[in-house]
């Protein structure tokens, strides 16, 4: 899924289920934490 960056607006895409944390390119923030099963979009990313 592509999920856009609270921060700077980039668009990053982004594994339903991702095994580790994933960052923006553009300015590092965090976009995902990672679960047992499906990835949790942290507060102020959406999908685009």
């Amino acid at each position: 899924m592509d999920v856009k960056c609270p921060g700077c607006y980039k668009i990053t895409t982004v594994f339903s289920h991702a095994q580790t944390v994933v960052l923006c390119v553009g300015c590092s923030t965090v976009l995902c934490q990672p679960t047992g099963g499906k990835a949790r979009l942290t507060e102020g990313g959406f999908r685009a």
